[in-house]
């Protein structure tokens, strides 16, 4: 799914209260000079053949959400010809999305005015059997070309989508809905959370029913719907109703236990980072960051792999800490999670490649997950000298030290239940750094391979990256802060390591 699409759909979420559009037939008149329809209405007339528009953008119209250039056609007729025909005169392209059923897509316009517009056969039986084995009421009403351009009352509405709409409930359109395809039941919280709509309790209980199902679904069609649930509003709302129902369980066993990681609760501090990290994308404003606000918004709303970049810091900061039950012990009575940041960043790929993401937004996300603990040492450091906050940002990947300011910021925020305040003074001073001094002119690093070769005569290989390492981590720990102090850091740990070194 493109980022486009899920910025879309996002939007379209934000619905105003509910009512009928078609209680009175005024804005009909505004359907018959939609251009899309008007074109596939010609078509339809000229092929003898009746067409019907579906799905999203009718829910749509009932629940009075923005409506998107996203049209679902079912045609009693050759689906094949008729997208070929559609797309000539849209100036689009058609091509196959599904072979068994067979389904089309015509893809026309760029940009903003990107259009898509799909077409499927009617299902044996006409339009009425074929509306009652669709996923949720709200999904299951129909307008027929004909009868809208002809003057006729265009809405089939077999199961009552008004009048779910208008109550603002999302119900399965059959007892066996979830069942004929399990994906529906992530797609029901994804609805919910999208549209502000109540689940009713019989689709609830089915849905804990059919949740196991999920396991024969694919990867990518259940990577799709997680993407809506990250990029809309209230996720951490969403993701605890996953587990509730036993979604979670189905598509993700390997975190379904969160909730005692043997005796913390690692499930509620995860969703209080991600409510947090929520909470700080929303208020990207002149007030919080005056001098930085449109910079981080520009970021935030721009691309990463299939998300808004706002999304996929949500998306680490829920799983910025999936190392923890791999790393717990106890010492003295406290609970310990040494080298959960490494251990988390390897949970988090084998988890994000279980669902089918690009490599690169992979490590992309391991790489913030394994460093964000770094923040947390700056901060602890009484001289937070240029070179430590440089090194800050070159380990964590330059620009991406951004994300990984605002995931510590939600990750502290959860911790300790409310604003750390010389934390949130240290992100701005962060952020104030990166922009004024380090894309500017980043400082140098205090010694670089070459030299590391030369004054210590140390041949090319993993010595010298072990070397850099090592300088680096005293850089973190604050006990480095000129070139002296390195080579004589570098000195006594050579030393150390090998007593015969004279350097």
């Amino acid at each position: 799914m493109s980022r486009v699409k899920e910025k879309e759909r996002a939007k379209a979420g934000r619905s105003r209260p509910a009512r009928s559009y078609f209680r009175e037939l005024k804005k009909a008149a505004a359907l018959r000079k939609d251009p899309v329809l008007k074109t596939v209405h010609g078509l339809a007339v000229a092929g003898g053949v009746e067409v019907y528009l579906v799905g999203g953008l009718i829910r749509n119209l009932l629940l009075s959400a923005e409506i998107i250039p996203d049209y679902d056609f079912a045609i009693e007729g050759d689906a094949g010809v008729f997208s070929k025909k559609t797309a000539a005169l849209l100036k689009g392209t058609a091509f196959i999305l599904d072979r068994k059923t067979p389904s089309y897509r015509v893809v026309a316009g760029r940009g903003a005015r990107k259009l898509t517009v799909d077409l499927s056969p009617v299902k044996k039986g006409g339009i009425v059997p074929d509306l009652r084995k669709r996923d949720f009421t709200v999904n299951a009403a129909a307008i027929g070309m004909r009868a809208l351009f002809e003057g006729e009352r265009p809405l089939l509405d077999p199961l009552g989508s008004v009048a779910d709409a208008g109550r603002k409930t999302l119900r399965a359109a059959s007892a066996t809905a979830l069942k004929d395809d399990p994906l529906r039941c992530l797609r029901a919280v994804r609805l919910s959370q999208q549209y502000g709509l109540k689940i009713d309790p019989a689709t609830i209980e089915s849905i804990k029913a059919s949740a196991r199902l999920l396991k024969r679904t694919s990867a990518e069609r259940i990577r799709d719907e997680l993407v809506i649930v990250f990029a809309n509003r209230g996720t951490a709302k969403s993701v605890s109703l996953l587990y509730e129902l036993g979604i979670m369980k189905a598509i993700l066993p390997g975190i379904a236990g969160w909730g005692d990681v043997e005796g913390y609760d690692l499930l509620t501090h995860s969703l209080k980072t991600l409510a947090e990290a929520e909470k700080i994308l929303s208020s990207l404003s002149s007030r919080t960051f005056p001098k930085f606000h449109k910079e981080l918004r520009a970021r935030f709303d721009g691309p990463a792999g299939p998300f808004s970049r706002g999304a996929f810091l949500k998306l680490c900061a829920f799983f910025h800490d999936t190392g923890k039950p791999h790393t717990i012990s106890r010492e003295d009575g406290r609970l310990r999670f040494i080298g959960h940041d490494f251990e988390g960043s390897r949970a988090a790929k084998e988890l994000l490649m279980r669902l089918k993401f690009s490599r690169a937004l992979i490590n992309e996300a391991a790489n913030l997950i394994r460093n964000h603990h770094r923040v947390f040492m700056l901060a602890g450091l009484e001289d937070r000298t240029p070179r430590a906050k440089a090194h800050l940002i070159r380990a964590s990947g330059d620009e991406a030290a951004i994300d990984l300011l605002l995931l510590s910021l939600a990750d502290a925020r959860a911790t300790r239940g409310g604003e750390d305040k010389d934390l949130f003074k240290l992100v701005k001073e962060m952020l104030d750094f990166y922009y004024n001094v380090y894309k500017k002119k980043r400082p140098r690093p205090l010694l670089n391979g070459n030299e590391i070769m030369k004054v210590f005569s140390v041949p090319q290989g993993k010595l010298v990256g072990e070397i850099m390492r090592k300088v680096n981590e005293g850089v973190e720990a604050g006990v480095i802060q000129n070139k002296r102090q390195a080579l004589q850091y570098v000195r006594d740990w050579l030393q150390e390591k090998m007593p015969e070194n004279k350097s």
